[in-house]
């Protein structure tokens, strides 16, 4: 079931305005966890599909960071 954009560009925001504070209050969240569970409500929302998550993914920068 397709989701309607209002709640889509809702869920963008709210997901932009966690990572930006840094921590969900209450909830021991942090960016990336935040970022992590944002993905997931849009690929469950049907606002993203895996091909277009997979697609976003870029390779480089996720070495860099397991290599750390």
């Amino acid at each position: 079931m397709p989701t309607p954009s209002w709640l889509t560009l809702l869920l963008i925001v709210l997901i932009l305005i966690g990572v930006a504070v840094g921590r969900v209050p209450g909830l021991h969240m942090n960016r990336a966890s935040i970022a992590l569970v944002g993905a997931t409500l849009l690929l469950l929302r049907g606002a993203l599909t895996l091909t277009q998550a997979f697609a976003a993914l870029d390779l480089n920068t996720l070495t860099l960071l397991f290599a750390m």
